[in-house]
């Protein structure tokens, strides 16, 4: 028997292998807030709902009504912001790096303050 014929009967020794299922899961808490997201070996200990390739894709954009077991669309109002203007008080960020926010206990060398306008 050649390679050829071996690996043959090998293969038919297996048998068929099918892959499981793509169901495409969107899990969450009590509250309503998405714990996590799964396609494939689900986790059989949380609450979830099945949803569609597009809506598991863009998940962040949702939220779930545990009341109603339904996923709910997150709106943001664009317009609400705060602008804020440097100062010697308010928050403390790294210097020219104001996304970088200090917390209280934390301590950096070069620190700068932004507050809101009023």
């Amino acid at each position: 028997m050649n390679w050829q014929e071996e690996f043959s009967a090998a293969m038919a020794a297996l048998g068929t292998i099918t892959p499981e299922p793509i169901e495409y899961r969107i899990h969450y808490d009590n509250i309503g807030r998405i714990t996590m997201c799964s396609m494939q070996q689900h986790p059989n200990d949380t609450e979830y709902l099945i949803v569609d390739k597009e809506t598991y894709d863009n998940y962040t954009k949702y939220r779930v009504n545990v009341d109603k077991k339904k996923l709910e669309k997150v709106v943001v109002d664009p317009r609400v912001n705060v602008k804020l203007k440097r100062s010697d008080q308010g928050y403390a960020v790294v210097r020219h790096h104001a996304g970088l926010l200090l917390e209280s206990h934390e301590t950096y060398k070069d620190i700068e303050y932004y507050e809101p306008i009023n």
